[in-house]
């Protein structure tokens, strides 16, 4: 079946090699989830701390911030929580491409 150079042994290297692959992505894919990025709004009266999975862990909002413009609060809002998502984003790009350069596909559905 597998006839040629190398034959079951080369089979047997690459089956090591995805097992290996998968391991590294996983541990990666845990670290950047565990980690957390604080990002805050130009005049920093909004802080965010977001995960590697994009979930919120807290929310901070100065007592100097002016509610009675809801408007402007809720632009605010988002701002930071996009800025935030893109931060996440730049960091797991940035470890993900670590393997990449090993050769190791960051798409994996593992």
């Amino acid at each position: 079946m597998f006839k040629g150079p190398g034959g079951m042994g080369d089979m047997m290297g690459l089956m090591k090699q995805a097992q290996k692959m998968k391991k590294d992505m996983k541990k990666l894919k845990k670290e950047i989830s565990k980690t957390n990025i604080t990002v805050t709004n130009d005049d920093n009266s909004i802080s965010l701390v977001i995960s590697g999975d994009h979930l919120v862990q807290k929310l901070t909002i100065s007592e100097s911030i002016d509610t009675n413009n809801i408007n402007k609060l809720e632009d605010q809002l988002k701002a930071v929580i996009n800025k935030g998502n893109k931060e996440v984003d730049k960091m797991s790009s940035e470890k993900l491409s670590a393997l990449s350069k090993q050769g190791i596909p960051t798409d994996l559905p593992f």
